[in-house]
C-alpha cells in the first residue's frame, strides 16, 4: 500500500510542469513580440495572461483548441479572445530552445490580431523568424509579462 501511494505521488510530481516563454529577438536586439505586447491595452493583456497562466501549467499533451493550434513544421499557435472587443489574437512560436534544460519552453514568433481565418502572411513571417532562431541568426529572450 505505501508502495501504491508513492508510486501515485511521483506520477502527480512528474505530471507538474511550468513552462518559460521567451520572445522573438532580431539581430539589432529589436524585441517585437513584447513591443506587440506591451502595447495591448490591459483588458488584452489580461486575456492573453489568461490563457498563457493557463497553458503554463498543463503538459504538452493537454494543450489544445481553442487556445492552442500546431500548423505544421514545428510552427503553431496560442489564440487568446477578448469578447469584450469582439477580437482574436494570435501568438505565433515554437518550443525552443531545445534540450534538457528548456524542455518546457515556448518562443514566440509573432503577435497579433486575428483578422483572416488563414494567416498566410503571417505564418510565412513567422517561419522565416523560427529559421532564423534556429540557424542562429536571430535570438530569444526571457518575455516579460508585466
Amino acid at each position: 500500500m505505501i508502495y501504491l501511494i508513492f508510486v501515485i505521488k511521483w506520477m502527480q510530481e512528474a505530471e507538474k510542469v511550468r513552462w518559460r516563454f521567451y520572445g522573438y529577438e532580431t539581430p539589432a536586439k529589436g524585441r517585437p513580440v513584447q513591443e506587440w505586447f506591451e502595447a495591448l491595452l490591459q483588458e488584452e493583456k489580461d486575456e492573453a495572461l489568461d490563457t498563457l497562466g493557463y497553458l503554463q501549467v498543463l503538459p504538452l499533451k493537454s494543450w489544445g483548441k481553442p487556445e492552442y493550434e500546431p500548423l505544421g513544421d514545428g510552427l503553431s499557435e496560442i489564440r487568446f479572445k477578448v469578447s469584450s472587443l469582439n477580437r482574436t489574437y494570435r501568438i505565433y512560436g515554437f518550443f525552443w530552445p531545445a534540450g534538457s534544460q528548456h524542455r518546457h519552453s515556448y518562443t514566440f514568433l509573432l503577435g497579433k490580431e486575428k483578422k483572416v481565418k488563414n494567416d498566410k502572411l503571417g505564418i510565412e513571417e513567422s517561419r522565416d523568424r523560427k529559421r532564423r532562431v534556429e540557424r542562429r541568426e536571430a535570438s530569444a529572450h526571457e518575455f516579460k509579462f508585466s
